[in-house]
């Protein structure tokens, strides 16, 4: 592969690891990043991950062959909109969004679906910014690929390369399909989580037992309750028609769960659990 100059909007967690990763697997590759604060532009430049670093998104973007965009949800379409009169033909802008469709919506009707390809890296964590980004956080992950009717299969096929060579696992999807996925995979369960929270909270004693008594299991069916309100705030409203339906879906099987106890159906219940094991088993 050819040395390729990346450019970077936004140097959080996620933006933060994939310039780290590709720093580290493509020591080459030129790299340009714009991040509104000014702390981690400083760092990304004093530890070698970028060569040059922008207060503002300007022509140092024209030469980029890759722009990776790494700003909260709703904040992506809007530098889209601002990368369009500054990029060269042949250049690549992707993003690392948990949903696709109003991104790829906004692709469209600024007719640059040939010059975007979707991304989602599967990867992250509790903690969030710069400082707890690391070259390390794609390994091993599903990296999702969600090209538009007009991208290049070269294009594709380099991108696809890019994230290999990361140590992420690519598969590319249309991108409705994976914003049905991801809301029943992953956005669903973060508002299960922090929901059976705020039960607990809610209906615990005076004495607080119940949180005392919280230990391995209902820690980690939990865990991801302690993420960002604020960013899962915002990647539930992007979601939310898939949202809905899953939730329609899941009350129902919890109203199932409810008759069943009712009645003391204990052969429904077993076979629930035995059907989530052996499903979870094969994961």
């Amino acid at each position: 592969m050819d040395n390729l100059c990346i450019g970077f909007i936004g140097l959080g967690l996620i933006g933060g690891s994939l310039a780290k990763s590709i720093r580290h697997t493509f020591p080459d590759f030129k790299i340009i990043a714009f991040n509104r604060s000014e702390a981690p532009r400083i760092a990304a430049l004093n530890d070698g991950t970028a060569d040059i670093v922008c207060e503002q998104i300007d022509m140092s973007f024209s030469g980029c062959d890759y722009i990776f965009l790494c700003t909260p949800v709703e904040y992506n379409s809007f530098y889209l909109k601002q990368l369009k009169g500054i990029i060269k033909d042949t250049c690549i802008i992707t993003d690392v969004g948990s949903t696709k469709t109003d991104i790829h919506e906004t692709v469209i009707e600024n007719e640059m679906e040939v010059n975007f390809i979707g991304g989602h890296p599967m990867a992250g964590s509790e903690k969030t910014g710069y400082d707890n980004s690391s070259s390390d956080l794609m390994q091993g992950a599903f990296y999702a690929i969600t090209p538009t009717k007009l991208s290049d299969k070269n294009k594709i096929d380099e991108l696809v390369e890019i994230v290999s060579s990361i140590g992420a696992i690519p598969i590319i999807l249309d991108y409705a399909k994976h914003d049905y996925s991801v809301a029943g995979i992953s956005h669903l369960p973060h508002l299960v989580a922090s929901s059976l929270v705020n039960l607990i909270k809610d209906n615990d004693y005076d004495d607080g037992i119940m949180k005392t008594l919280a230990a391995g299991g209902f820690k980690d069916i939990t865990r991801i309750a302690s993420s960002s309100p604020v960013m899962w705030q915002q990647i539930c409203n992007a979601n939310s028609k898939n949202l809905i339906t899953l939730i329609d879906k899941y009350i129902d099987s919890l109203q199932e769960i409810k008759k069943s106890l009712e009645v003391r159906d204990d052969t429904y219940i077993q076979n629930m659990f035995a059907k989530s094991k052996k499903y979870r088993d094969s994961f």
